[in-house]
Protein backbone atom coordinates (compact mmCIF):
# COMPACT_ATOMS: atom_id res chain seq x y z
CA UNK A 1 0.00 0.00 0.00
CA UNK A 2 1.13 3.23 -1.26
CA UNK A 3 0.31 6.47 1.27
CA UNK A 4 1.10 10.09 0.16
CA UNK A 5 0.75 12.64 2.86
CA UNK A 6 1.53 16.31 1.50
CA UNK A 7 1.72 19.30 2.67
CA UNK A 8 3.04 18.70 6.27
CA UNK A 9 5.03 20.34 8.44
CA UNK A 10 8.13 18.15 9.32
CA UNK A 11 9.22 18.01 12.26
CA UNK A 12 12.36 16.47 12.78
CA UNK A 13 15.38 16.27 16.16
CA UNK A 14 17.35 18.94 13.97
CA UNK A 15 14.68 20.57 11.39
CA UNK A 16 11.62 22.09 10.85
CA UNK A 17 10.69 22.13 7.96
CA UNK A 18 7.51 21.74 4.91
CA UNK A 19 7.19 18.87 2.99
CA UNK A 20 5.68 16.03 1.23
CA UNK A 21 6.44 12.20 2.19
CA UNK A 22 5.56 9.06 0.58
CA UNK A 23 5.10 5.61 2.08
CA UNK A 24 5.61 2.34 0.51
CA UNK A 25 4.97 -0.75 2.52
CA UNK A 26 6.78 0.13 5.74
CA UNK A 27 9.66 2.45 4.91
CA UNK A 28 9.64 6.07 3.53
CA UNK A 29 10.93 6.20 -0.04
CA UNK A 30 10.53 9.65 -1.25
CA UNK A 31 10.57 12.91 0.91
CA UNK A 32 10.53 16.36 -1.24
CA UNK A 33 8.78 19.68 -1.27
CA UNK A 34 6.24 18.14 -4.26
CA UNK A 35 5.63 14.56 -5.03
CA UNK A 36 3.70 13.48 -8.24
CA UNK A 37 2.61 10.39 -8.20
CA UNK A 38 -0.36 8.38 -7.48
CA UNK A 39 -0.88 6.83 -3.99
CA UNK A 40 -3.92 4.30 -2.17
CA UNK A 41 -4.42 6.92 0.42
CA UNK A 42 -3.89 10.72 0.18
CA UNK A 43 -3.79 12.67 3.06
CA UNK A 44 -3.44 16.24 3.26
CA UNK A 45 -1.78 17.59 6.17
CA UNK A 46 -1.88 21.41 5.54
CA UNK A 47 -1.50 22.99 9.05
CA UNK A 48 -0.52 19.96 10.48
CA UNK A 49 2.66 18.60 11.82
CA UNK A 50 4.32 15.44 11.29
CA UNK A 51 6.40 14.26 14.28
CA UNK A 52 8.28 10.68 14.16
CA UNK A 53 6.12 8.09 16.07
CA UNK A 54 6.77 8.45 20.00
CA UNK A 55 8.74 5.76 21.52
CA UNK A 56 7.76 5.32 24.93
CA UNK A 57 10.63 3.63 26.99
CA UNK A 58 8.77 2.81 30.42
CA UNK A 59 5.26 1.83 30.27
CA UNK A 60 3.11 -0.55 32.30
CA UNK A 61 0.74 -2.98 30.13
CA UNK A 62 0.24 -5.18 33.06
CA UNK A 63 0.14 -8.55 31.58
CA UNK A 64 0.30 -11.15 32.57
CA UNK A 65 -1.79 -11.18 35.75
CA UNK A 66 -3.64 -7.77 35.73
CA UNK A 67 -5.37 -8.20 32.59
CA UNK A 68 -8.00 -6.16 34.34
CA UNK A 69 -6.45 -3.25 34.18
CA UNK A 70 -4.67 -3.34 31.44
CA UNK A 71 -3.97 -5.75 28.44
CA UNK A 72 -1.80 -6.23 25.07
CA UNK A 73 -4.34 -4.67 23.13
CA UNK A 74 -6.01 -1.82 25.18
CA UNK A 75 -2.73 -0.81 26.26
CA UNK A 76 -1.38 -0.90 22.39
CA UNK A 77 -4.52 1.22 21.28
CA UNK A 78 -3.88 3.94 24.00
CA UNK A 79 -0.08 4.14 22.59
CA UNK A 80 -1.24 4.91 19.28
CA UNK A 81 -4.21 7.04 20.45
CA UNK A 82 -1.36 8.99 22.03
CA UNK A 83 0.60 8.84 19.00
CA UNK A 84 3.30 6.18 19.77
CA UNK A 85 4.57 3.34 17.33
CA UNK A 86 6.83 1.75 19.96
CA UNK A 87 6.75 0.62 23.74
CA UNK A 88 9.25 -0.67 26.45
CA UNK A 89 6.85 -2.74 28.96
CA UNK A 90 7.82 -3.03 32.27
CA UNK A 91 8.31 -6.49 33.84
CA UNK A 92 6.68 -5.81 37.00
CA UNK A 93 3.73 -8.28 36.00
CA UNK A 94 2.31 -11.51 38.14
CA UNK A 95 4.45 -13.69 36.75
CA UNK A 96 7.72 -11.00 36.48
CA UNK A 97 8.79 -10.97 32.70
CA UNK A 98 12.26 -12.64 33.96
CA UNK A 99 12.52 -15.17 31.27
CA UNK A 100 12.83 -15.61 27.58
CA UNK A 101 9.23 -17.29 26.84
CA UNK A 102 7.54 -14.30 28.09
CA UNK A 103 9.49 -11.88 26.27
CA UNK A 104 8.64 -13.82 23.23
CA UNK A 105 4.66 -14.53 24.26
CA UNK A 106 4.32 -10.83 24.91
CA UNK A 107 5.60 -9.79 21.43
CA UNK A 108 4.02 -12.43 20.12
CA UNK A 109 0.69 -11.15 21.19
CA UNK A 110 1.03 -7.60 20.48
CA UNK A 111 1.69 -8.94 16.65
CA UNK A 112 -1.58 -10.27 16.59
CA UNK A 113 -2.78 -6.53 15.70
CA UNK A 114 -0.06 -5.12 14.78
CA UNK A 115 -0.74 -1.56 16.45
CA UNK A 116 3.05 -0.59 17.88
CA UNK A 117 5.99 -2.83 18.43
CA UNK A 118 6.59 -3.59 22.22
CA UNK A 119 9.36 -4.39 23.37
CA UNK A 120 8.93 -6.32 26.82
CA UNK A 121 11.80 -5.24 29.44
CA UNK A 122 13.30 -8.31 31.15
CA UNK A 123 13.82 -8.26 35.41
CA UNK A 124 17.35 -8.16 36.41
CA UNK A 125 16.73 -10.29 38.69
CA UNK A 126 14.48 -13.58 38.84
CA UNK A 127 11.36 -13.16 40.16
CA UNK A 128 12.18 -9.57 40.69
CA UNK A 129 13.72 -10.75 44.20
CA UNK A 130 16.93 -8.47 43.95
CA UNK A 131 18.87 -12.03 44.33
CA UNK A 132 19.92 -14.28 41.24
CA UNK A 133 20.21 -12.13 37.78
CA UNK A 134 18.34 -13.06 34.87
CA UNK A 135 19.96 -14.57 32.07
CA UNK A 136 20.28 -11.71 29.79
CA UNK A 137 21.77 -12.75 26.37
CA UNK A 138 18.75 -15.36 26.16
CA UNK A 139 16.38 -12.04 27.11
CA UNK A 140 18.09 -10.14 24.69
CA UNK A 141 17.90 -12.65 22.03
CA UNK A 142 14.30 -13.23 22.55
CA UNK A 143 13.54 -9.71 21.22
CA UNK A 144 14.31 -7.72 24.99
CA UNK A 145 16.17 -4.48 24.68
CA UNK A 146 16.39 -3.34 27.96
CA UNK A 147 16.55 -5.25 31.90
CA UNK A 148 15.22 -3.76 34.90
CA UNK A 149 13.39 -4.59 37.83
CA UNK A 150 11.32 -1.59 37.57
CA UNK A 151 9.05 -0.87 41.22
CA UNK A 152 11.89 -1.62 43.00
CA UNK A 153 15.66 -0.66 43.01
CA UNK A 154 18.15 -3.32 43.15
CA UNK A 155 19.49 -3.21 46.97
CA UNK A 156 22.23 -4.94 46.80
CA UNK A 157 25.53 -3.45 44.60
CA UNK A 158 26.99 -6.26 44.65
CA UNK A 159 24.08 -7.59 42.55
CA UNK A 160 24.11 -4.19 40.46
CA UNK A 161 27.60 -4.35 39.78
CA UNK A 162 27.04 -7.82 38.39
CA UNK A 163 24.42 -6.79 36.06
CA UNK A 164 26.34 -3.74 35.00
CA UNK A 165 29.20 -6.23 34.04
CA UNK A 166 26.78 -9.07 32.28
CA UNK A 167 25.02 -5.72 30.22
CA UNK A 168 28.00 -5.00 28.95
CA UNK A 169 29.11 -9.32 27.34
CA UNK A 170 24.94 -9.36 26.38
CA UNK A 171 24.90 -6.12 24.52
CA UNK A 172 21.99 -4.85 26.83
CA UNK A 173 21.06 -1.73 28.77
CA UNK A 174 20.46 -1.43 32.51
CA UNK A 175 17.66 0.58 33.74
CA UNK A 176 16.91 1.35 37.11
CA UNK A 177 14.37 2.23 38.90
CA UNK A 178 15.69 4.78 41.60
CA UNK A 179 14.29 3.95 45.14
CA UNK A 180 15.98 3.85 48.40
CA UNK A 181 13.36 1.48 49.83
CA UNK A 182 14.49 1.86 53.64
CA UNK A 183 13.77 5.78 53.40
CA UNK A 184 10.39 5.05 51.69
CA UNK A 185 8.54 2.22 53.60
CA UNK A 186 5.05 3.38 53.64
CA UNK A 187 5.41 7.03 52.30
CA UNK A 188 2.75 8.15 50.04
CA UNK A 189 3.74 12.03 49.40
CA UNK A 190 7.25 13.72 48.74
CA UNK A 191 8.59 14.77 51.85
CA UNK A 192 7.93 18.21 52.85
CA UNK A 193 5.32 21.37 54.62
CA UNK A 194 2.14 19.20 53.04
CA UNK A 195 3.12 16.33 54.02
CA UNK A 196 3.85 17.66 57.47
CA UNK A 197 0.66 19.67 57.55
CA UNK A 198 -1.92 16.55 57.10
CA UNK A 199 0.59 13.99 58.85
CA UNK A 200 0.23 11.93 55.41
CA UNK A 201 3.72 9.40 55.59
CA UNK A 202 6.24 11.09 53.27
CA UNK A 203 8.85 10.46 50.67
CA UNK A 204 12.22 12.66 51.09
CA UNK A 205 14.32 13.29 48.06
CA UNK A 206 16.88 11.61 49.12
CA UNK A 207 15.36 8.58 48.77
CA UNK A 208 15.87 8.99 44.96
CA UNK A 209 19.09 11.07 44.79
CA UNK A 210 20.82 8.52 46.92
CA UNK A 211 20.72 5.58 44.91
CA UNK A 212 21.17 7.89 41.26
CA UNK A 213 24.54 8.28 43.17
CA UNK A 214 25.25 4.82 43.78
CA UNK A 215 24.40 4.07 40.69
CA UNK A 216 26.33 6.55 38.31
CA UNK A 217 29.33 5.98 40.48
CA UNK A 218 28.87 1.97 40.14
CA UNK A 219 28.61 3.02 36.02
CA UNK A 220 31.86 5.03 36.08
CA UNK A 221 33.89 2.47 38.05
CA UNK A 222 32.81 -0.25 35.45
CA UNK A 223 32.49 1.98 32.42
CA UNK A 224 29.12 0.46 31.58
CA UNK A 225 26.01 1.93 30.26
CA UNK A 226 22.78 2.59 32.66
CA UNK A 227 19.95 4.63 32.22
CA UNK A 228 18.23 5.98 35.34
CA UNK A 229 14.22 6.05 35.39
CA UNK A 230 11.19 8.89 36.36
CA UNK A 231 13.94 11.45 37.43
CA UNK A 232 11.98 14.21 39.53
CA UNK A 233 14.26 15.78 41.97
CA UNK A 234 17.13 18.40 41.89
CA UNK A 235 19.87 17.12 43.86
CA UNK A 236 19.63 13.75 41.19
CA UNK A 237 19.76 16.45 38.29
CA UNK A 238 23.04 17.53 39.90
CA UNK A 239 24.77 14.26 39.94
CA UNK A 240 23.45 12.85 36.45
CA UNK A 241 24.78 16.26 35.09
CA UNK A 242 27.78 16.11 36.53
CA UNK A 243 28.31 12.38 35.80
CA UNK A 244 27.90 13.03 31.78
CA UNK A 245 30.44 15.82 31.97
CA UNK A 246 32.85 13.18 33.65
CA UNK A 247 31.84 11.11 30.62
CA UNK A 248 30.05 8.52 32.84
CA UNK A 249 27.84 6.47 30.42
CA UNK A 250 24.23 7.85 31.60
CA UNK A 251 21.15 8.56 30.19
CA UNK A 252 17.81 9.34 32.06
CA UNK A 253 14.34 10.24 31.54
CA UNK A 254 11.56 11.73 33.60
CA UNK A 255 8.09 11.96 32.96
CA UNK A 256 5.40 14.83 32.03
CA UNK A 257 4.03 15.15 35.09
CA UNK A 258 7.18 15.71 36.75
CA UNK A 259 7.34 19.32 34.96
CA UNK A 260 3.62 19.80 34.95
CA UNK A 261 1.84 18.70 38.61
CA UNK A 262 3.67 19.35 41.98
CA UNK A 263 2.71 18.54 45.23
CA UNK A 264 0.28 21.24 45.50
CA UNK A 265 -1.78 19.96 43.00
CA UNK A 266 -2.48 16.69 44.73
CA UNK A 267 -3.31 19.09 47.76
CA UNK A 268 -5.71 21.21 45.48
CA UNK A 269 -7.16 17.67 44.42
CA UNK A 270 -7.82 16.88 48.05
CA UNK A 271 -5.71 13.87 48.15
CA UNK A 272 -7.13 12.10 45.02
CA UNK A 273 -5.84 8.73 44.44
CA UNK A 274 -5.14 9.73 40.79
CA UNK A 275 -2.11 12.01 41.79
CA UNK A 276 0.06 9.32 44.03
CA UNK A 277 2.65 8.53 42.00
CA UNK A 278 6.07 7.31 42.38
CA UNK A 279 8.72 8.66 42.54
CA UNK A 280 6.06 11.37 44.39
CA UNK A 281 5.24 14.96 42.79
CA UNK A 282 7.74 17.26 43.63
CA UNK A 283 7.82 21.11 44.88
CA UNK A 284 8.57 24.19 42.70
CA UNK A 285 12.24 23.60 42.33
CA UNK A 286 12.20 20.09 41.45
CA UNK A 287 9.92 20.92 38.51
CA UNK A 288 11.48 24.06 37.74
CA UNK A 289 14.58 21.61 37.58
CA UNK A 290 13.12 19.13 35.48
CA UNK A 291 12.27 21.66 32.97
CA UNK A 292 15.96 23.95 32.86
CA UNK A 293 17.33 19.41 32.31
CA UNK A 294 15.27 18.78 29.22
CA UNK A 295 16.65 22.13 27.90
CA UNK A 296 19.63 21.53 28.80
CA UNK A 297 19.91 17.70 27.65
CA UNK A 298 20.87 16.32 30.90
CA UNK A 299 17.62 14.43 30.70
CA UNK A 300 17.32 12.69 27.37
CA UNK A 301 14.01 11.25 27.18
CA UNK A 302 10.52 11.33 28.07
CA UNK A 303 8.82 8.36 29.13
CA UNK A 304 5.04 7.74 30.19
CA UNK A 305 5.17 5.35 33.32
CA UNK A 306 1.68 4.67 32.31
CA UNK A 307 0.42 2.45 35.17
CA UNK A 308 -3.48 1.30 34.87
CA UNK A 309 -5.24 0.82 38.00
CA UNK A 310 -8.82 0.29 38.29
CA UNK A 311 -11.46 2.91 39.96
CA UNK A 312 -11.94 0.87 43.00
CA UNK A 313 -7.71 0.62 43.80
CA UNK A 314 -7.95 4.56 43.18
CA UNK A 315 -10.33 5.35 45.44
CA UNK A 316 -9.13 3.99 48.73
CA UNK A 317 -7.47 6.97 50.74
CA UNK A 318 -4.56 8.23 49.43
CA UNK A 319 -2.06 6.52 52.16
CA UNK A 320 -3.83 3.30 50.88
CA UNK A 321 -4.26 3.65 46.93
CA UNK A 322 -1.75 2.53 44.56
CA UNK A 323 1.34 4.54 42.54
CA UNK A 324 0.72 5.50 39.29
CA UNK A 325 -1.63 6.43 36.44
CA UNK A 326 -2.32 6.33 33.10
CA UNK A 327 0.02 8.34 30.51
CA UNK A 328 0.32 7.22 27.21
CA UNK A 329 -3.41 9.23 25.76
CA UNK A 330 -1.63 12.53 27.41
CA UNK A 331 1.90 12.54 27.47
CA UNK A 332 2.57 14.58 24.19
CA UNK A 333 -0.33 16.64 24.67
CA UNK A 334 1.08 17.63 28.52
CA UNK A 335 4.77 17.89 27.13
CA UNK A 336 3.35 20.48 24.05
CA UNK A 337 1.57 22.38 26.56
CA UNK A 338 3.89 22.51 29.39
CA UNK A 339 7.06 22.94 27.59
CA UNK A 340 6.84 24.16 24.16
CA UNK A 341 3.86 26.76 24.34
CA UNK A 342 5.72 28.13 27.08
CA UNK A 343 9.25 28.01 25.37
CA UNK A 344 11.18 25.86 27.48
CA UNK A 345 11.76 23.08 24.74
CA UNK A 346 11.54 23.69 20.83
CA UNK A 347 9.04 21.68 18.45
CA UNK A 348 12.96 19.91 17.28
CA UNK A 349 13.90 19.38 21.15
CA UNK A 350 10.74 17.68 21.92
CA UNK A 351 10.62 15.29 18.78
CA UNK A 352 14.39 14.34 20.41
CA UNK A 353 12.96 13.81 23.87
CA UNK A 354 9.70 11.46 23.01
CA UNK A 355 11.15 10.00 19.91
CA UNK A 356 14.82 10.38 18.61
CA UNK A 357 16.75 9.96 21.65
CA UNK A 358 14.66 7.30 23.31
CA UNK A 359 15.64 5.29 19.28
CA UNK A 360 19.45 5.91 20.04
CA UNK A 361 19.40 4.67 24.02
CA UNK A 362 17.39 1.85 23.19
CA UNK A 363 19.43 0.93 20.08
CA UNK A 364 16.59 1.36 17.47
CA UNK A 365 17.97 1.81 13.86
CA UNK A 366 16.18 3.87 11.27
CA UNK A 367 13.55 5.38 13.50
CA UNK A 368 13.05 8.27 15.77
CA UNK A 369 13.23 10.78 12.83
CA UNK A 370 11.51 11.27 9.25
CA UNK A 371 13.99 10.54 6.42
CA UNK A 372 14.03 8.56 3.06
CA UNK A 373 14.77 4.24 3.82
CA UNK A 374 13.37 4.96 7.48
CA UNK A 375 10.47 3.13 8.92
CA UNK A 376 7.15 4.71 8.07
CA UNK A 377 6.44 5.28 11.95
CA UNK A 378 4.89 8.70 12.04
CA UNK A 379 2.21 10.52 13.73
CA UNK A 380 0.12 14.04 12.22
CA UNK A 381 -0.55 16.25 15.04
CA UNK A 382 -2.87 19.54 15.43
CA UNK A 383 -0.88 21.55 17.47
CA UNK A 384 -3.93 24.12 17.29
CA UNK A 385 -6.47 22.18 18.61
CA UNK A 386 -7.28 22.11 22.17
CA UNK A 387 -9.43 19.68 23.78
CA UNK A 388 -10.77 18.52 27.27
CA UNK A 389 -9.49 15.26 28.81
CA UNK A 390 -12.31 13.80 29.88
CA UNK A 391 -12.75 9.43 30.58
CA UNK A 392 -13.99 9.26 27.13
CA UNK A 393 -10.06 10.84 26.02
CA UNK A 394 -8.99 7.35 27.14
CA UNK A 395 -8.74 3.82 25.05
CA UNK A 396 -7.03 2.09 28.03
CA UNK A 397 -8.87 0.09 30.33
CA UNK A 398 -8.53 2.35 33.48
CA UNK A 399 -8.85 6.36 33.66
CA UNK A 400 -7.14 7.29 36.60
CA UNK A 401 -5.46 10.56 35.44
CA UNK A 402 -4.31 13.68 37.44
CA UNK A 403 -5.19 15.10 34.08
CA UNK A 404 -8.90 14.58 33.88
CA UNK A 405 -10.62 17.93 33.43
CA UNK A 406 -8.01 19.66 32.26
CA UNK A 407 -7.43 21.46 28.63
CA UNK A 408 -4.42 20.98 26.58
CA UNK A 409 -3.57 21.67 23.26
CA UNK A 410 -1.52 19.56 20.91
CA UNK A 411 -4.41 16.81 19.27
CA UNK A 412 -2.99 13.66 17.84
CA UNK A 413 -5.22 13.11 14.53
CA UNK A 414 -3.20 10.25 12.64
CA UNK A 415 -0.98 7.27 13.90
CA UNK A 416 0.93 5.35 11.16
CA UNK A 417 3.08 2.62 12.04
CA UNK A 418 4.54 0.37 9.34
CA UNK A 419 3.39 2.29 6.76
CA UNK A 420 -0.12 1.41 7.91
CA UNK A 421 -2.63 3.83 9.14
CA UNK A 422 -3.30 2.14 13.00
CA UNK A 423 -5.29 5.33 14.32
CA UNK A 424 -6.92 8.42 12.88
CA UNK A 425 -8.87 10.93 15.48
CA UNK A 426 -11.79 10.61 12.46
CA UNK A 427 -13.03 7.12 13.37
CA UNK A 428 -13.88 8.36 16.98
CA UNK A 429 -15.90 11.17 16.12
Amino acid sequence: MKILIKNATIVNPNKVFKASILIEKDRIVSLAQRIRTKADKEIDAEGKYLFPGFIDMHAHFRAPGREDEEDIFTGACAAVRGGYTAVCCMPNTNPAIDNEARVRWLIEEAQKDDLIDLFPAGAITKERAGRELTEFVALKQAGALLVTDDGSAIKDPLILRRALEYSKMAKILVAEHCEEHALTQNGSLREGFISSKYGIAAIPAIAESLVVARDVELARYLNARIHLMHISTVRSIEIIKRAKKDGVKVTCETCPHYFSLTVDDAEAAGFSGNFKVNPPLGDKKDIEAVKKALRDGVIDCISTDHAPHSPAEKELPFEEAPFGFVGLETAFAVSYTNLVKSKILDLKNLAQKMAYNPARVLGLENRGKIAKNFKADLVIVDLNRQFKVTEKTFASKSKNSPFLGRELYGAIETTIHNGRIVYSAGADE
